[in-house]
């Protein structure tokens, strides 16, 4: 099940499909390589780069920043983003009906023993 549902804009369709049948987790580098992330820091350089890079976009003008911003938001928005989502948030509800009326619980039972493991692990963050 999926709530804010942006992988097949975020991808190939086909790739989002392959990803999306399977049901796992991936890590850091792996999102990177399929364009869901920017960069991969180790853990000790995250804080650095991430100040490096704000300071970068911070010697830019407010405005135009703003309007960047607009102007990309405005083509996903051309594109049918916003109705794609809207439209996945209400399969997501049909999801949970089937599922309490399948197994009287709003996910599987898998998948609430899947969520169960990894939010008990000491690092939940990782993935096996």
């Amino acid at each position: 099940n999926f709530q804010y549902f942006s992988v097949p804009w975020d991808m190939h369709p086909r790739k989002a499909k392959e990803l999306l049948y399977e049901s796992r987790f991936i890590d850091a580098e792996e999102a990177r390589e399929l364009g869901l992330v920017n960069r991969v820091y180790p853990a000790a350089d995250l804080q650095a780069a991430t100040l490096e890079y704000a300071e970068r976009i911070a010697l830019n003008d407010p405005f135009q920043l703003r309007m960047i911003k607009m102007a990309v938001n405005q083509m996903q928005d051309a594109q049918g983003l916003w109705p794609a989502l809207q439209a996945a948030m209400s399969l997501q509800h049909m999801g949970h009906a089937h599922e309490r009326l399948l197994h009287k619980m709003a996910v599987e039972p898998e998948g609430e023993d899947k969520i169960k493991k990894q939010a008990k692990k000491e690092k939940p963050n990782t993935f096996d």
